[in-house]
């Protein structure tokens, strides 16, 4: 099966098909994706704060 037909979750909950065309990083030895480079970029900030929903969620997308 093509990982294009695999339906992934984001870290902020968004459905995507094709993961390898959005923004991702490693955490806890893990790859996880991100609905946009600025959602990415506030992660890189903080990224055990953003993943504890300590961090609000960019409005703005690049």
């Amino acid at each position: 099966m093509s990982t294009s037909t695999i339906e992934t979750l984001t870290v902020c909950g968004g459905k995507i098909k094709d993961p390898e065309r959005y923004p991702s990083a490693i955490f806890r030895g893990e790859r996880v994706y991100f609905c946009t480079r600025a959602c990415l970029q506030v992660f890189e900030s903080d990224p055990e704060r953003f993943m504890a929903g300590e961090i609000e969620h960019p409005a703005d997308e690049e």
